[in-house]
């Protein structure tokens, strides 16, 4: 089963995005319109709706921001993280009628159904109501974090509203400076002449006019103190430890507002929500991905993943590399579109090479041809294929639909390690969203592309008798 996943692994095989980094080809886009492929580091992130993953509640920004980001009805486990259950049971509660009385109602309290940790294990009231409502946990020095957040908001704007005056506003004397250059004060009247000269005093004088929509607001400065609690040294030393009663860090952080130490502070945590992204190529500013509004949809308005437009290179088979010897390895190409694609294979340029290369990789000089992709193909070996495209049986070893073998030559230029070739793919692509015009009307546009693909072929065997 290791051998399998080695081979089929998305990290041997990388393409060189535009930016230079390279990514597996499920973790790229293609940009139909600039031609260039581009990773998540090189596009234009844009949210387009938020929503809870396990209610698919869709939220709006607004109140997303209001509610920090969390969802206000569903909760996860403290202790493991697992999604809670809301459980109905049956529960005595004073009579609203007989003040003596006592009348049954349905409750709700939290359980989850892994560890079995429910709300009662901390001392949270059961709630009466259907939907919830369940007590929000107090957060020590709120107000004095939500007035330092206000008070660098107000800094932060005012200092940007200085930025757009002086943006905005020419520097002092400058137009009756022209004015009087270029001789145009002699032809205006002596009253528009006079007002030009006193606004450009006022700007000279450093004149601004004062925003009565930016408040000061009083701060209280904070006061270190010389007194510290003393340490509890038989709660650390003299008792035994018992881990079941202290939080681990990841338990701690997953409630940064509060950071219980033992377990029986824990309190439920809100699910963060989820959002869904546009990714916009930041060269030519059309979209790649365009997701559905809608929170259970999975599909895509636009998908431009690589994946559906740019062959796919694989490793056939684990090669036996020797050092400084040359040795047969197999790679698939695959044609994930719907139109049939011409490849190549070229090298790189001496200026190109780096110390990650640590093989040298002889390439074919003829052109190949992939079929288009078929759903409905067979997929069997077709002897007529063969036949069809006179393929040399030293050099491609099976053709099956959209899918080739090709056969090359590597020699690893190292003693040990892992050995790494590049090269660079070119290929043909159809188009289909930009159409050229012709004599018999509109065409899609055909144009070149080229790939530059780094592949990790494995470690080198040190020695022959070692295999032995």
């Amino acid at each position: 089963m290791d051998i399998i996943n080695e081979i089929f692994s998305s990290n041997k095989v990388l393409y060189e995005c535009s930016c230079g980094h390279c990514k597996p080809l499920t973790h790229i886009y293609f940009c139909r319109y600039c031609l260039k492929i581009r990773c998540k580091d090189c596009v234009s992130h844009e949210v387009d709706s938020q929503y809870c993953q396990h209610c698919l509640e869709y939220i709006p920004t607004v109140d997303a921001k209001l509610k920090k980001n969390k969802c206000a009805s569903c909760f996860q486990c403290p202790v493991c993280m697992h999604t809670f259950t809301p459980r109905t049971f049956l529960a005595s509660v004073p009579s609203e009628t007989d003040p003596n009385g006592m009348t049954t109602r349905k409750a709700q309290v939290l359980l989850c159904s892994y560890c079995k940790w429910s709300s009662k294990d901390v001392g949270i009231p059961d709630q009466l109501v259907g939907s919830g409502g369940w007590p929000e946990v107090e957060v020590p020095n709120k107000k004095r974090i939500e007035g330092l957040v206000e008070h660098y908001r107000v800094i932060a704007q005012r200092e940007r509203m200085e930025k757009e005056k002086k943006r905005i506003n020419p520097r002092p004397g400058h137009a009756i400076h022209l004015l009087d250059k270029y001789g145009i004060s002699a032809s205006l009247s002596a009253k528009l002449t006079e007002s030009l000269r006193t606004k450009a005093g006022r700007t000279s004088s450093n004149y601004m006019p004062t925003s009565k929509s930016l408040t000061d607001i009083k701060l209280e400065p904070s006061i270190a103190t010389d007194q510290l609690e003393p340490l509890k040294i038989e709660d650390y030393y003299n008792r035994d430890l018992n881990e079941m009663e202290i939080s681990t860090i990841e338990q701690r952080l997953m409630q940064i507002e509060i950071q219980p130490g033992p377990v029986e502070k824990f309190y439920p945590i809100s699910k963060m929500l989820y959002v869904k992204r546009s990714l916009r190529c930041k060269e030519c500013d059309h979209n790649l991905i365009k997701p559905e509004y809608n929170s259970s949809s999975i599909k895509f308005k636009i998908q431009l993943s690589a994946y559906y437009d740019i062959p796919e290179v694989k490793i056939a088979s684990k090669p036996k590399l020797y050092p400084f010897s040359e040795s047969t390895v197999e790679l698939t190409f695959k044609n994930p579109y719907q139109y049939g694609m011409n490849i190549s294979l070229h090298p790189l340029n001496e200026d190109e090479m780096n110390e990650t290369i640590t093989g040298k990789v002889i390439l074919p000089k003829s052109e190949f041809i992939l079929e288009c992709k078929d759903d409905t193909l067979e997929l069997e070996l077709d002897s007529t294929q063969k036949n069809r495209y006179n393929d040399d049986p030293q050099l491609i070893t099976f053709r099956r639909g959209n899918k080739i073998g090709l056969r090359l030559q590597v020699s690893p230029t190292i003693g040990s390690g892992d050995c790494r070739i590049c090269f660079r793919l070119k290929h043909d692509f159809v188009n289909s969203v930009i159409q050229t015009k012709s004599t018999g009307g509109s065409e899609p546009q055909v144009s070149w592309i080229y790939h530059k693909i780094y592949i990790n072929l494995g470690p080198v065997i040190e020695s022959r008798e070692s295999v032995a």
